[in-house]
């Protein structure tokens, strides 16, 4: 008996160890509305520590214990729970929170709302949808996926800025991107000296999801910069759980894209007669025996490059954590250009108390770029590698020595008007833009009772930039050739203090209500010191010391700014919402009798389906209204004193006048929208009408000499814009294995100048003057214009001819293009079939005119392709003779197309280089494939991720030039007033490349 018992006791005690005995526990977490996973969803057995949170594509792994419970959480989604029991491999499909339309998503000030109760229009974009891009620049990477955002590059080369502007220009020499904010603080998104806008430091593989702000009503609360939206990104935080290491390589090669076209018909001279001392391609056609060079093909290079990132994240329920680090090396299509990158982030979430937390973060960038490509001043970045005669070769560029090879010189010139090729310029005069930043953040809650929550913010974005240039001795030039150094260091920092209480109670059982009030500190500063030093005394020296001549200059612009807001929300069940906000600024860039400004808005929400009892659709009506105060730039109201460099030194009255009246630019918006989704949430609408007005706008026009200055800050004009917005998401097919989701987003926007001060009907702008037209506005007409010459045509619009057989010039300037495209699109498909997944989003611009400026220059020059194919051939002009009696007949003259008509008549007439285009261009495609969980655990890992991808593979388009998404000078030009887009001069055409990657986690 003894022994038997003595067996069932052990038998028990086993049973128990084996009911105890911890497994593994595998599965995906995906929405229930889309069938998508969930990235970063928290997997915890209830009661333990035992924890960990899925991976980019819904995955988890977790070893626990059989009769545990799991608790699957996610932002905006409802928690579920799911027992472990003999069936390990755990599959969970999460509903959103609050029913349909009740996803969460991120606003001003980072406040969270439930969408369902949102009664303005926001996007987000989520970060895998960013990474999928595979671009360095995220602005770049937002391309296509948000209605109502024009986003352009200036080209393809790593030290290239890129500008968004959402809905339209509402200024012309002011400030048109919209506030960018990182985990609720400002940072610095300014490009300088034609360098890359600074959120590219930002690194994508740390961003969670962004959120655009498109409206004035929906960005009110950040006051001055709210009348261009906000651009709201959140970073990646720790969640509690085990540890978890994951990292990724990538590695990029990149291609020239679409180039424009020269002919390699004619050699170099004037008027059809071979000139060795010609720098034009005007003379006679090459013989058989000479070499064309096909300079285009033969300048640009491939590019390599390797991107490494690792994270590390957990935590407890007490604190948590996120640490990563990024690491970009490589070269570009472009010689003599490269980018080195190191991007660290470390980040912490701390429950101090039941009520107290604390989050702090550090981001620190290192972006060293060396852009071996100048030139942007003189117009562009290769105008000088269009225009060079194919004659010449354009690699031999120095001899072993190092010493200058001319392409051809004078016997008695020393090399200042030689002729080079252009290839000197970009291997031996390059241009360096080192950056460190250091983005810091702290944010401390307090939460005294359950319905209120105070908390403070305090952050700084710290950036310190050298940006050096060097003009090589024996670079040709009249003022340069004896060697030319510049140099400019600065310092700048945005620091923003910040104090909410934060309000919501709910009574009466159906309404809700919530208050904020706060206020907030904004200060920035800018301290550089440059200086630039000519002719080398030692030519191998490029240093201040070895210079004959050395200028200095020191700036330090400042700005504060204070401000006191509330906002106030009640709603009705879900059924009605009303939303309103009140700011006021204080800012020191304006003079003391308008420096302090009021900004308010209104807003309210129709959820008609919650007038029904249903779950297989629902609906929303919305509309808002704001008004947004804006203040002046730095140093406007006082005309300042500049230092005099000439002989005797000095200081002299600046040629910009100041203007002590200065008001605040104010801007007004009503925006009406709906949103729809059918089917369960397998068709989703989003649509938004603007109409958005800018009055009091401050502007820098040019003002009669006698006044002393060349240009004066004027509160100066009036413009509207007007658009519609439509964001389209469809599910078609959705099955256990495969689900493809497409998103479409489509917007338009018009625009009109309705004021200018005094007598100014045409404001131009100064980064874009060009022979062939200029970028401007013009009262009346679209904001985004393009002025310049025609030919004379009669009220019915046929051209003129003269006797001779010529259209006749109108000297005239008058608006000829407007730079807006008619209609936009971008198209984002989604496709996952077991452990595949495919993502590629198309890109579609429909009209718009681009000024092609570039052509101009190379007509000028005869290295145009137009001159190949129509040189020297007879023609009749399609237009009409003008009679003695005031009658017109047909043009029946055939004339010769010869080098004075393309210089002395095509050339001077602005419409011939002004072309509506259209085009249609995959920006991205990227496949991926997640090895099998059994594979990747033979070697020791979570998870193995592989990924293939291209951008910008190919563009179908009308355009004669080269790639149409051109911008020449990005957001330096014209004070970031969106002058040179859609303005082709010497734009480098965006590349192609092509990516694999390989992703892990432990």
């Amino acid at each position: 008996m003894k022994r038997t018992l003595l067996v069932l006791l052990v038998m028990l005690f086993a049973g128990s160890l084996l009911q105890a005995q911890s497994v593994t526990v595998r599965g995906k977490v995906t929405s229930a509305i889309d069938g998508f996973p969930i990235a970063a969803a928290s997997v915890q057995a209830e009661g333990t520590a035992l924890g960990t949170f899925t991976d980019s594509t819904g995955r988890y792994e977790l070893r626990a214990n059989k009769g545990q419970t799991l608790r699957f959480t996610a932002v905006g989604m409802i928690p579920v729970l799911k027992v472990i029991g003999d069936t390990l491999e755990i599959d969970v499909a999460m509903d959103a929170a609050n029913g349909d339309l009740g996803e969460v998503v991120v606003t001003a000030l980072g406040i969270e709302r439930n969408k369902k109760n949102l009664t303005y229009a926001v996007q987000t974009v989520k970060g895998d949808d960013l990474r999928s891009a595979n671009q360095g620049n995220l602005i770049n990477a937002l391309q296509g996926q948000v209605a109502g955002a024009q986003i352009s590059s200036s080209g393809g080369s790593p030290g290239l800025p890129s500008e968004i502007i959402l809905r339209g220009s509402t200024t012309l020499s002011g400030d048109n991107q919209p506030l960018m904010i990182v985990d609720g603080i400002r940072i610095n998104n300014s490009s300088s000296n034609f360098t890359v806008n600074r959120a590219a430091d930002i690194n994508p593989e740390d961003i969670e999801d962004i959120t655009i702000l498109k409206g004035a009503a929906a960005a009110a609360l950040y006051g001055i910069d709210a009348s261009s939206g906000a651009i709201i990104i959140n970073t990646k935080k720790g969640k509690a759980g085990t540890m978890k290491i994951s990292g990724g390589y990538k590695t990029f090669m990149e291609t020239m894209g679409r180039l424009p076209r020269q002919q390699g018909i004619y050699t170099t001279g004037t008027g059809g007669v071979y000139d060795e001392a010609s720098g034009s391609s005007w003379g006679r056609k090459f013989r058989y025996d000479e070499t064309i060079y096909d300079n285009l093909q033969r300048f640009f290079e491939t590019g390599i490059t390797h991107d490494v990132n690792m994270n590390v994240t957990g935590g407890t329920e007490k604190l948590q954590y996120y640490v990563s680090g990024g690491y970009r090396k490589g070269t570009a299509m472009v010689p003599n250009t490269e980018q080195e990158k190191i991007n660290l982030l470390m980040k912490a979430t701390a429950k101090l108390s039941k009520k107290v937390s604390l989050t702090v973060s550090t981001n620190y960038v290192k972006n060293n770029i060396q852009e071996g490509l100048g030139g942007a001043s003189a117009g562009g970045w290769i105008n000088s590698i269009l225009t060079y005669p194919r004659r010449y070769d354009i690699k031999s560029y120095e001899y072993p020595n190092g010493e200058p090879l001319y392409a051809y010189k004078e016997e008695e010139d020393d090399g200042r008007n030689a002729r080079i090729s252009p290839m000197w310029g970009v291997m031996r005069n390059p241009r360096n833009n080192n950056v460190e930043r250091f983005i810091v953040n702290g944010n401390l809650d307090y939460k005294p009772f359950d319905w209120m929550t105070l908390s403070y913010r305090l952050g700084q974005d710290y950036t310190n930039s050298q940006y050096r240039t060097i003009i090589t001795p024996g670079t040709p030039s009249a003022d340069y050739f004896r060697g030319f150094l510049s140099e400019s260091n600065s310092k700048s920092k945005f620091i923003t203090s910040t104090f909410n209480a934060t309000m919501q109670k709910k009574f009466w059982s159906d309404f809700t209500t919530s208050l904020i009030l706060g206020a907030s500190s904004e200060y920035y500063e800018l301290h550089s010191i440059s200086y630039t030093a000519e002719n080398f005394l030692v030519p191998d020296i490029p240093s201040p010391n070895n210079a004959e001549r050395v200028v200095t200059r020191e700036t330090l612009p400042r700005r504060q700014r204070y401000s006191y807001y509330g906002d106030f929300g009640i709603s009705y069940k879900n059924l009605l919402s009303f939303n309103m906000t009140g700011r006021i600024d204080k800012s020191s860039t304006l003079p003391a009798h308008s420096r302090s400004f009021y900004s308010d808005s209104y807003s309210g929400s129709f959820t008609f389906s919650e007038l029904f009892d249903t779950r297989s659709w629902t609906g929303k009506l919305r509309a808002s209204y704001a008004r947004v105060g804006k203040d002046a730039p730095i140093y406007k109201t006082n005309t300042n004193l500049i230092q005099y460099i000439a002989y005797g030194g000095g200081y002299v009255v600046d040629a910009t006048g100041g203007n002590p009246d200065l008001v605040p630019e104010r801007t007004r918006e009503l925006e009406i929208g709906a949103e729809l989704s059918f089917w369960k949430r397998r068709v989703n609408v989003d649509l938004a009408y603007y109409k958005r007005t800018t009055i009091d706008m401050i502007m820098t026009p040019r003002v009669p000499l006698p006044s002393g200055y060349v240009i004066m800050t004027f509160n100066a004009g009036s413009l509207w814009n007007r658009g519609f917005e439509a964001s389209v998401n469809v599910i078609p097919v959705k099955t256990k294995d495969f689900t493809w989701s497409a998103t479409v987003n489509a917007w338009k926007n018009m625009s009109k100048m309705t004021q200018f001060a005094g007598d100014i009907v045409t404001f131009k702008y100064t980064n874009a003057q060009l022979n062939g037209g200029s970028a401007a506005t013009t009262l009346g007409d679209p904001v985004l214009g393009i002025v310049g010459t025609d030919y004379k045509r009669t009220p019915e619009g046929y051209v003129i001819v003269d006797a001779n057989g010529y259209p006749i010039i109108d000297g005239i300037e008058r608006n000829i293009g407007n730079r807006e495209p008619k209609f936009n699109m971008g198209i984002l498909n989604r496709l996952n079939y077991k452990d595949f997944s495919l993502s590629f989003l198309w890109d579609f611009r429909f009209g718009g005119d681009i000024l092609n400026a570039s052509r101009q220059r190379m007509m000028s020059v005869g290295t145009a392709y137009d001159i190949g194919e129509w040189r020297d051939k007879e023609f009749v002009f399609n237009g009409v003779v003008a009679q003695q009696d005031g009658s017109y007949i047909r043009n029946t003259k055939p004339v010769v197309l010869d080098y004075t008509y393309f210089a002395g008549n095509y050339y001077q007439v602005g419409t011939n280089f002004v072309e509506t285009i259209n085009w249609s261009r995959l920006r991205f495609i990227t496949l991926g494939y997640n090895l099998p969980k059994a594979w990747a655990s033979r070697i020791g890992l979570a998870n193995v991720g592989l990924e293939f991808s291209a951008q910008n593979p190919f563009v179908i388009t009308n355009y004669s030039g080269g790639d149409p998404e051109v911008n020449s000078a990005g957001p330096n030009a014209g004070g970031t007033g969106a002058s040179t887009m859609g303005v082709d001069n010497g734009a480098i055409p965006l590349p192609r490349s092509f990516s694999f990657g390989l992703n892990i986690s432990l």
